[in-house]
C-alpha cells in the first residue's frame, strides 16, 4: 500500500511563507535590543522613535504611545502613558525641553524602560510591588519635548529636515551675529526650530521677563506670547486635560532641585515635602532662590497657574551639552526618582 504524499499547493506555500515572515517580524521586535540599553554616546530622535516602536509591542498591556503634535520640522512630540489612563492620580515626567540638554531625554527614556521591566517582571521596590506603586496611577512621559532643537544641537545642519527650517536658522544666526558654519553655535543651540526658548514660553511672569535676546535666537527668546509654540502649547494642553498630581521636569546642569515659585500654604508644604523626598534619593540639594533665575518655565507655570507640586531637577555638571561620560553617574543618582515619587500618596 502506497503512502499518501502531502503536497502543498503554491498558494499554501505562499501563505505559509507570509505567516512565517509575519510572526518572525514580531518575534524579532519583541527580542530586539533597545538602543537605550546600548548606552549610546548621543540618543537621537530617531533612536527614540525606534525604541518607542519596540516598547509598544513589548509592553502593550501597560504602555501606550501617541503624539502631542508635529513640530515645524516634521517630527512628532512623542507622549507615553504607563498604567491606567483613567486613574485618579496622574504624574508627568518630561525632559529635553532645552535642545542642548538632550542627555535628559536619554535619562527619562532609561527610567521608562527600567520601570516597565520591573513592572512586568513582578518586582518590588523595597517592600512594595511595582503593581502597587502604580495602583490608580497613570505616568505620563515626554522624553523629548523639543525634538527639532535637539536634532540641531546633536547633528547641526544635518539634523534639519526642511528647507524652510534651514532658511529660518540662517536668519536667526544673522540676528545672533553668528554663522551656521560655526559648529559650536549649533551645538549650543537651546531653542526650538523657531528660535524660541520653550522654557521661557509659559504664562508665569512671562510679561515681566525682559529676555536678553528680544528676537528669535538660539537662546533666551521668550516668543511672541505664552504658549505660542507647538511644543509648549502641547505641554499646556496636556496639563489642562490631565490635571496632574505632580510633575518633574529634567534639565541640565548643576545637580540641584528647584521647587519654589512663590507658592504658599498647603501647596508650599506639599512641594517642599516632594522636593525633600527626591533630594534624599538623588543626593541633590534644594534651591529656593527662584528670583535669581529666569521665569516663565513649565515648572513655574504648573505651580503658579495650576497649583501642582512641581520640580525642576538639574542633572550633570560642567556645561551643556553635558558630556556622555557623566551619564552613568546621572543614572545612578536618578534611577529611583519615579519609585520615590509614586510612594507619595
Amino acid at each position: 500500500m502506497k503512502k499518501k504524499q502531502i503536497r502543498l499547493t503554491i498558494p499554501a506555500v505562499f501563505l505559509a511563507a507570509i505567516l512565517l515572515i509575519f510572526f518572525g517580524f514580531f518575534y524579532w521586535k519583541e527580542h530586539k535590543t533597545l538602543i537605550i540599553d546600548q548606552n549610546p554616546a548621543v540618543y537621537t530622535y530617531e533612536d527614540l522613535v525606534s525604541d518607542t516602536d519596540i516598547l509598544k509591542s513589548r509592553y502593550a498591556s501597560v504602555f501606550s504611545a501617541d503624539s502631542l503634535g508635529e513640530t515645524v520640522d516634521g517630527r512628532q512630540i512623542l507622549h507615553f502613558v504607563i498604567g491606567d489612563k483613567e486613574a485618579s492620580r496622574k504624574i508627568l515626567i518630561n525632559g529635553g525641553i532645552h535642545a542642548r540638554e538632550y542627555i535628559t531625554c536619554q535619562l527619562v527614556m532609561k527610567q521608562t524602560v527600567s520601570f516597565l521591566e520591573h513592572l512586568v517582571s513582578g518586582d518590588s521596590y523595597g517592600d512594595t510591588p511595582y503593581e502597587e506603586l502604580l495602583r490608580d496611577t497613570a505616568i505620563h512621559v515626554i522624553c523629548m519635548v523639543n525634538p527639532d532643537g535637539i536634532s540641531i544641537s546633536q547633528l547641526g545642519l544635518d539634523g534639519v529636515q526642511t528647507d524652510a527650517v534651514r532658511e529660518n536658522l540662517s536668519q536667526i544666526a544673522q540676528l545672533d551675529g553668528a554663522s551656521l558654519a560655526d559648529s559650536t553655535y549649533l551645538n549650543r543651540w537651546k531653542a526650538n526650530a523657531n528660535g524660541v526658548d520653550l522654557n521661557r514660553n509659559f504664562d508665569a511672569l512671562w510679561n515681566s521677563y525682559a529676555d536678553p535676546a528680544g528676537h528669535p535666537s538660539s537662546d533666551h527668546y521668550k516668543g511672541t506670547a505664552p504658549g505660542c509654540e507647538i511644543e509648549s502649547a502641547a505641554l499646556i494642553q496636556l496639563t489642562l486635560q490631565q490635571q496632574f498630581t505632580r510633575t518633574i521636569s529634567y534639565h541640565t546642569q548643576g545637580d540641584v532641585i528647584y521647587w519654589y515659585f512663590g507658592q504658599e500654604g498647603d501647596l508650599y508644604d506639599q512641594t517642599l515635602s516632594f522636593a525633600n523626598t527626591i533630594a534624599a534619593t538623588t543626593g541633590y540639594p534644594l534651591d529656593a532662590d527662584y528670583q535669581s533665575l529666569d521665569p516663565a518655565g513649565y515648572k513655574d507655570w504648573a505651580i503658579q497657574n495650576q497649583g501642582i507640586p512641581s520640580l525642576t531637577i538639574e542633572v550633570g555638571l560642567q556645561d551643556s551639552p553635558v558630556p556622555a561620560e557623566q551619564f552613568a553617574t546621572i543614572w545612578a543618582e536618578n534611577q529611583f526618582v519615579w519609585e520615590e515619587t509614586l510612594k507619595i500618596r
